[in-house]
This record gives structure tokens, C-alpha cells and sequence, in this order.
């Protein structure tokens, strides 16, 4: 799929400056993001909940941003605009949508909201509708079972604080090593190991380079949507996948919260609810992705 405008900048984890001037534009081939200097002109024009034109901000992470003219075609059967942009991004959209310079965005889990919603401060934006649970997983490209990983194997982690436990979880779920008791999977890190009888080494990398670090390391962590599109069936070829619904790694869809219970995001839960994006999720994901919906009840 052709992405549009794609918005790359220098960031700390991989951070962009972004103006929501550069939304009228994301029917484009890419914005310069040193063409994007003046940023609040729009921001007046956002967060309001009585116009047609619902300003996203998209990841280009797993399938963010492949059902991008799904949502497109179901909001404009309801009469709305779906104004988008697609960022390579896991910092600044919360800000974005805080300070009202958009008005929504879809890229995060619920885990990692809450987290950085507490350390940032922010006030004024919230969850407005999970989306879909996508089981993580520990993939190799040179081994088939953990029976063949070596001890002293290195072993890729996201290094944010939201995700970094996951991996840690399920070794430890494998008898592989020991955690202290009582840690819970969102605030677990390496600190937390007691045994590690395997000598397993850990390299933490930002969760966007995940896939690229998969082939400098023996074992490496990745997200159900950047496994299925490099090719790996999370089902049959993960060394390990979480399991459970109860995991605190819902997708959402975040929200400025002068648009909490509008007509405008009712039209953009409708849409992502919609039977067209279950049918997308279906045939190019298998069964990677379930749907959320019933948790919006």
C-alpha cells in the first residue's frame, strides 16, 4: 500500500516535531518536516466537535496505517472527513492530541497510554474506545525452538517501560528464568531478574527498530503486526506469544477530551468497528488480531 504523507524527524525515541498544517496535505506523496515551523494557525480548528473533519494521527507500526482509506470510506458514509497523518512516531502523537492540535490518535496500547499519560502529565486527553489485542511474541531467524537457543543467547527487548517486561514475562512463563515475586507485567525489568540460570543477555532497543534488531540477536521480541509483515505466522512460528485476555496491552484509540462522547468519535469507532476492517484484519492477518469491540459495551 502507498502510504501518504510520512513524517520523519529527529526525535528521542524516534520523536517528531509535528504541525497539524502538514494534515491538509496527507493526500501527498511526504511532507519536508523542516516545512513544518508554524504549528498552532490550525490548532484552533481542532478539537472541535461540531465540524466534519476528524484530524488522526496514524503509526506506521504494524497495521496502523494500512486501514487508513478503510476508515476513510466508512466515515465519508457518515458524512465525516478523516484527516490523517501517518508518523514513525511513539512520542509526540500523545502530546499532539493533548494540546489539541488533533483531535485523535490510534497507535498505542492501553499499558503504554496509561504510563506515559502519568509521567507526561498530561490532563486532557483520554481513551475513547479500545481497538483490537495483538499477542506479542519471541521470534529467531536461526533457531525453531527455545530447546536450541543457546545459554548465554542474546535476547531483544523493547527498552520502554510499558513494553520491556512482556519478554521477560514469557521466559519467565517458560521456566526459562525468575522474576520477584510480585511484579506485574507493565513495571518488570531487568532489575527484576533473580535467576537467569541461562545466562540470557538482553539488548533493549526503541520498539520501532525491533525488526531490524531481529537479526543482530538470537531471539528477538516483536509486535503481532511487524511479525505478520515479515512473513512469520505468530500462531505456528513464535517461540513464545503471549496469551490471555487479560493483559494489559489493549489497543485504543486516544482522544482530546473535548471530544469524549461526541457524534464525530462515535462515527470513528463505527468505522473502526466496521465489518470492512474486520475483513481486512482477516485476510491479510489470519488470526494475529482480534477485535475489541465487545469491551466498548
Amino acid at each position: 500500500m502507498k502510504k501518504p504523507a510520512i513524517l520523519t524527524t529527529m526525535f528521542v525515541i524516534l520523536a517528531l516535531t509535528f504541525l497539524l498544517a502538514a494534515c491538509s496535505k496527507t493526500d501527498k506523496a511526504s511532507t519536508n518536516a523542516a516545512a513544518q515551523p508554524a504549528a498552532s494557525s490550525k490548532a484552533a480548528a481542532t478539537a472541535n466537535p461540531e465540524d466534519k473533519v476528524i484530524h488522526h494521527v496514524m503509526s506506521d507500526a504494524g497495521f496502523n496505517g494500512e486501514i487508513v482509506k478503510i476508515l476513510k470510506a466508512e466515515l465519508a458514509k457518515d458524512g465525516y472527513t478523516l484527516d490523517y497523518v501517518i508518523v514513525n512516531d511513539i512520542i509526540q502523537p500523545n502530546k499532539i492530541v493533548n494540546d489539541g492540535q488533533a483531535d485523535t490518535n490510534s497507535f498505542q496500547h492501553e499499558a503504554y497510554f496509561d504510563q506515559f499519560v502519568k509521567d507526561q502529565g498530561l490532563k486532557n486527553i483520554s481513551r475513547a474506545f479500545y481497538t483490537t489485542f495483538t499477542p506479542s511474541g519471541l521470534y529467531s531467524k536461526k533457531y525453531k525452538s527455545f530447546k536450541d537457543v543457546p545459554d548465554g543467547a542474546i535476547i531483544g527487548i523493547p527498552v520502554d517501560p510499558a513494553n520491556n517486561g512482556r519478554a521477560l514475562f514469557m521466559l519467565r512463563d517458560l521456566g526459562l528464568l525468575k522474576l520477584k515475586d510480585g511484579v506485574d507485567v507493565i513495571h518488570a525489568t531487568l532489575k527484576d531478574i533473580t535467576d537467569n540460570p541461562h545466562k540470557y543477555k538482553f539488548k533493549e532497543v526503541d520498539q520501532l527498530m525491533l525488526q531490524r534488531t531481529l537479526d543482530d540477536v538470537d531471539v528477538g521480541f516483536l509486535f503481532a503486526g511487524t511479525a505478520v509483515q515479515i512473513g512469520y505466522k505468530p500462531k505456528q512460528d513464535a517461540l513464545a506469544l503471549e496469551t490471555g485476555k487479560d493483559l494489559p496491552y489493549k489497543g485504543i484509540v486516544a482522544v482530546n477530551n473535548k471530544l469524549l462522547g461526541t457524534p464525530k468519535v462515535k462515527a470513528l469507532q463505527k468505522a473502526y468497528e466496521s465489518q470492512a476492517i474486520k475483513d481486512f484484519y482477516k485476510e491479510k492477518y489470519g488470526d494475529a488480531i482480534e477485535t475489541l469491540e465487545g469491551l466498548n459495551k
